[in-house]
């Protein structure tokens, strides 16, 4: 498994693992008689700074096991899987935040909830992105 890769499990990991923990939270801090806003906003940092953590770490840990795989300059196959998944995530990212839109056409008020359906398009595309490689790294193997 290739430095690359490694690095896409670990992100499509950490981002599943924050934005569930996180989306756990904050439904229950929004679904209230009246919801604390400043309080959901620091949630958000602390999902935020949680997940740089984790990836950050698990990020240097594989870097510093695999210092050779990690210097190694990014070739041709590496950048077509890179340019295929940046378009996958780009073609769910415009689907995702097209239905948040839509959504909030049809309804007054509620922005926090929709900001979250515009962020939640933002993470969707990410992991996306991130899983893309992986099926695209495990079919050239």
């Amino acid at each position: 498994m290739s430095y690359r890769e490694k690095k896409s499990w670990i992100t499509a990991i950490a981002l599943t693992i924050v934005c569930a923990v996180y989306g756990y939270f904050m439904v229950q801090a929004y679904h209230v008689p009246e919801p604390n806003f400043n309080e959901l906003g620091h949630l958000a940092v602390k999902a935020i700074i949680a997940f740089l953590i984790i990836e950050g770490a698990l990020i240097l840990f594989v870097y510093l096991k695999f210092p050779d795989d990690a210097r190694t300059p990014q070739d041709e196959r590496e950048r077509l899987i890179e340019h295929r998944a940046t378009a996958a995530a780009y073609r769910t990212l415009v689907g995702f935040a097209s239905l948040s839109v839509f959504a909030m056409m049809h309804d007054y008020g509620h922005n926090w909830r929709y900001g979250h359906l515009v962020f939640a398009s933002i993470i969707f595309a990410e992991i996306t992105k991130n899983i893309t490689q992986i099926v695209y790294f495990r079919m050239e193997s």
